[in-house]
């Protein structure tokens, strides 16, 4: 099959003709957000195939049309920048490693034709594909299940009861030819375990449809024995590092009590002059909380 280009709204495509639509084969352009057609020359786009959008930057968002079928493998792969992908919520064949070191993908949204997030679930999605590492569960129609839940549950109990050093001497043996690297050094290694298990936390009381008490305990706990002035602190380094701006996360940090009396002068000398916004909310929950304001009622700025 020849390979065709097709430019339009500021993109380049190529693509080729099968017998049931057009497969979209590469991409070139430099835009932030972009919206595959739903057709070329007259033709669906039925199908991504394999390394599309390979290695693709500075790619934000993407919004796939309804005609798509098929998606194959590597589709998506390397694409560092890419943080969330709109898909029709329906079934597709599906290739492997669609989203292989996509490290900022943050949501996989399905919508029903109006470009919304189906429920919300679009982060539980994401996360098969990164943090979770369970591609069995990548199944688009069934991800508010509650037998999809279950089983996304079991796969984030199985590495929260991980012991933190599990892996560290194989990758010794695989990485020998460099000790000193900071991936080699211990203490990064168990800092990186901990942080894994504290977004997993985090993300699942976020998103916590058909959460059992027990399983919403355990996930409490843990990111309480790891907020700022315990042993480890990689709740505080997650929620500083990666959500300082996010307020979904601030509010869920607050509202488990990972913020004390104890630790708030150090959190706030740690935050230093970062994350503002983050640190206002902070003092106002300090003096509202001891006050006996009710301080979530009135949380926004506004």
């Amino acid at each position: 099959m020849a390979e065709e280009r097709f430019e339009g709204a500021g993109a380049v495509y190529f693509y080729t003709i099968s017998e049931k639509g057009a497969v979209i084969t590469g991409y070139e352009g430099h835009k932030m957000e972009l919206s595959v057609p739903s057709q070329i020359e007259g033709t669906e786009v039925t199908a991504v195939g394999k390394k599309a959008f390979f290695n693709t930057t500075g790619l934000y968002r993407i919004y796939l049309p309804d005609t798509i079928q098929r998606i194959d493998d590597w589709a998506f792969a390397h694409c560092r920048d890419l943080e969330e992908i709109y898909l029709p919520r329906k079934e597709y064949v599906l290739g492997k490693a669609l989203f292989m070191e996509c490290g900022s993908l943050k949501r996989i949204c399905l919508t029903q034709g109006n470009g919304d997030d189906v429920r919300g679930f679009g982060s539980l999605l994401a996360s098969v594909c990164g943090i979770l590492d369970a591609p069995y569960l990548f199944q688009t129609t069934k991800i508010d299940d509650r037998e999809w839940l279950s089983l996304w549950d079991t796969r984030m109990l199985t590495i929260l009861h991980e012991d933190d050093m599990e892996g560290y001497t194989k990758l010794l043996l695989c990485g020998e030819e460099d000790y000193g690297s900071r991936e080699n050094n211990l203490d990064y290694f168990l800092e990186e375990k901990r942080k894994r298990k504290v977004r997993l936390a985090f993300l699942r009381l976020l998103y916590d449809k058909g959460l059992s008490d027990a399983n919403r305990k355990e996930l409490t706990d843990y990111l309480l024995s790891h907020t700022r002035g315990c042993a480890s602190e990689e709740t505080w380094l997650v929620l500083k590092e990666e959500h300082g701006e996010e307020m979904d996360y601030i509010s869920l940090f607050l509202n488990l009590g990972c913020l004390t009396l104890d630790n708030f002068d150090s959190v706030l000398e740690d935050l230093g002059e970062e994350h503002p916004q983050m640190k206002a909310f902070f003092m106002r929950f300090k003096e509202e909380h001891l006050g006996g304001y009710d301080f979530f009622g009135g949380l926004s700025l506004d």
